[in-house]
């Protein structure tokens, strides 16, 4: 039984390589790509193809965006997901949101499709050696980070969640009514309980997590 493959990557010689790639195997048929997210996800929830090779990051919707979509979904198309260099966050994510396989993109051209077989046959292309450890790494991480928020008080919290947004500490303080002197104050506060240095140290333990953010705390 021929597996129907959908396509999508914003660099278009990279995208048409792939696609001539896929189609080549007899096993598989390429049943559409696109070059941006949102597209992607359109054209999967209209054929609902068997698999869908994504780059992890497009304009639109990233690969990772669409992965979550159809398994809130619950289409029946499997994902497999190709980076160059996905963060521990990313991989963590991606397993999280059901993706099936994951392609560095450095890898040998033979590797996808061996990938997609395995993905076809019900079986996944997680390799332990990167993906195993980013998400022990990652899950501790966040487990760290949901312990230090209890630490905070509600003011304390939707700061903090603005500040993983990156917004402007002027805007931060516009937004929520006050000083720049005590929203001063508030970050020192902060930095002390989450046990960071510095905006750019809290922004990394927040890193992919700004929305795990819960009101928890007292005022």
């Amino acid at each position: 039984m021929v597996t129907t493959v959908f396509v999508a990557d914003d660099h278009p010689l990279l995208l048409h390589g792939l696609i001539d790639l896929i189609a080549r195997d007899p096993d598989f048929r390429v049943v559409g790509s696109a070059q941006d997210g949102t597209a992607a996800l359109a054209m999967i929830r209209r054929d609902v193809p068997d698999i869908a090779v994504l780059d992890i990051s497009m304009p639109g919707l990233s690969g990772l965006d669409i992965a979550a979509e159809i398994g809130r979904q619950g289409l029946a198309t499997t994902c497999v997901l190709l980076t160059v260099g996905a963060s521990q966050a990313q991989l963590y994510d991606a397993v999280a949101a059901g993706v099936a396989g994951i392609v560095f993109k450095e890898a040998a051209v033979d590797a996808l499709l061996k990938c997609i077989r395995r993905v076809a046959a019900g079986g996944r292309w997680l390799p332990a050696e990167i993906v195993g450890e980013a998400v022990q790494n990652e899950a501790s991480r966040r487990i760290r980070w949901q312990n230090l928020l209890s630490r905070l008080t509600r003011r304390e919290l939707e700061i903090t969640r603005l500040v993983a947004a990156n917004k402007p500490y002027e805007r931060i303080a516009a937004d929520i009514g006050i000083s720049k002197g005590t929203l001063k104050i508030h970050m020192n506060n902060i930095y002390r309980k989450l046990e960071v240095a510095s905006r750019g140290q809290l922004s990394q333990l927040a890193a992919g997590q700004s929305g795990l953010i819960a009101p928890i705390g007292q005022e």
